[in-house]
């Protein structure tokens, strides 16, 4: 190239700085366009994913609506009970059935009814329990203890005979583990011989305090086993709830009462025995000799935690309910010869859609149950047994996380397990140094 041709090619300053904010002006074009593209196609799926929610949202509703104005009146009930018994659902009934309508399906579905079972039939009646064949199958057969301490046992051929039976021979430190499969839900008991063992643990001094959380009470107390018990306050449904309803008794005193007398009482008396009471104040409590004790009922409707118990004639009363919808239970009770029973289901599963009211009357019935309670349930409902997958021979792989830790249910919820202010709990037994 000459050097004539040369300086043809070589422009101004001035040309120079053109040419090089045409080019940084085309890279931003550039830049800008693919920024605007990439926009569109975000716009564009952001829009799908809302389509979709609204989709589903109005897919829900319709299916809400079906229920709630369909021919099933029965099904529909136990839906809004269900979702009025959760804290995270109450809203949902709502959106398809009006206020009077939520109150009047929760009105009727308290509507109790009381077998009343004798004393001369009590003495003839048979329980249930579980005993593990030479195989180590575990089964259910039906028991009618006599006076002399005899058995007779029917087993699952409904053949029967009389015997010596122990259930507490393989027991270990008097306590029975038991899971049950029922058709709707999974069954899991605790069977503990000796009530004075039994007690409610608090979280601490309540007001202002949040509670505590399954494992941390079981470090506190250094107890064997507990499940939640009563009623508390958790504003805005966080799990942090640390302020029980009602009474709360612990090891003889009274360390809650918050004037509110209309809930069930659930109590141990000096005696060990289990009462369920209703409209006891802390006055009467501490008249009666009340030596541990938790509230419970629930704010809708009027169910009373009362589920079984004795009247001053020596006949056992059993409740049931036209509808409770379902969900996770806890309850407790006791036998006619002291042993406690701890009883929690799972629920909210596709395996396990959770138990009524009815079905854990029932199985507390069946177990021998002549006083029995519901305690708090849903997210809430949880049984702690120390050890258990060791005791028991469990694969520790196939557990949960919470289960690792002593969970023996399936916890199921939004939060990590709750924070409660109130246990009942099993102490350490004297052969453990205690």
């Amino acid at each position: 190239m000459t050097k004539k041709n040369r300086h043809i090619l070589e422009l101004p300053a001035e040309g120079a700085e053109i040419m090089k904010y045409a080019k940084e002006t085309s890279a931003k074009e550039k830049k800008s366009g693919k920024q605007k593209k990439v926009g569109k196609i975000l716009g564009r799926i952001g829009l799908s994913v809302l389509f979709s929610i609204l989709l589903i949202l109005l897919l829900v509703w319709s299916a809400a609506f079906a229920v709630a104005h369909g021919p099933s009146e029965s099904m529909r009930d136990m839906l809004v009970v269900t979702a009025m018994q959760a804290s995270a659902t109450k809203w949902v009934p709502y959106l398809v059935l009006t206020p009077a309508q939520v109150d009047a399906i929760m009105s009727g579905s308290a509507e109790e009814q009381v077998q009343i079972i004798s004393e001369n039939e009590l003495s003839h009646r048979t329980i249930k329990k579980i005993v593990t064949d030479s195989d180590g199958k575990k089964y259910e057969i039906e028991v009618l203890v006599n006076d002399d301490g005899t058995a007779v046992i029917t087993d699952e051929q409904g053949e029967s005979s009389v015997v010596v039976y122990d259930e507490w021979k393989t027991a270990i430190d008097g306590i029975q583990f038991i899971t049950l499969e029922r058709s709707n839900f999974k069954c899991y008991m605790l069977i503990i011989k000796d009530p004075s063992r039994i007690y409610v643990g608090t979280s601490g001094k309540y007001a202002g305090e949040a509670g505590k959380r399954f494992y941390e009470m079981a470090e506190k107390e250094g107890c064997v086993a507990l499940i939640n018990a009563g009623e508390f306050n958790d504003p805005g449904g966080q799990g942090n709830g640390g302020t029980p309803n009602g009474l709360t008794f612990s090891h003889g005193k009274c360390v809650w009462d918050d004037g509110t007398y209309w809930k069930s009482l659930i109590y141990f008396d000096n005696n060990n025995k289990l009462r369920v009471a209703e409209n006891i104040s802390r006055t009467k409590a501490e008249k009666i000799g009340v030596r541990d004790a938790v509230c419970f009922r629930l704010t809708t409707g009027s169910y009373s935690s009362r589920l079984i118990y004795e009247d001053d004639k020596g006949n056992v009363r059993v409740s049931t309910y036209k509808s409770s919808g379902v969900s996770q239970r806890t309850a407790i009770g006791q036998r006619a010869d002291g042993a406690v029973i701890f009883l929690v289901t799972d629920g909210r599963s596709s395996t396990s859609i959770g138990a009524t009211y009815n079905d854990v009357t029932q199985i507390m019935y069946e177990y021998g149950a002549v006083n029995a309670g519901m305690l708090d349930g849903g997210s809430s409902s949880m049984l702690y047994y120390r050890d258990y997958f060791d005791l028991y021979g469990y694969d520790k792989e196939s557990l949960g996380e919470y289960q690792k830790m002593g969970l023996v249910n399936n916890y199921v919820a939004f939060t990590i397990p709750r924070r409660i202010p109130t246990y009942f709990c099993v102490a350490p037994s004297s052969a453990e140094g205690n």
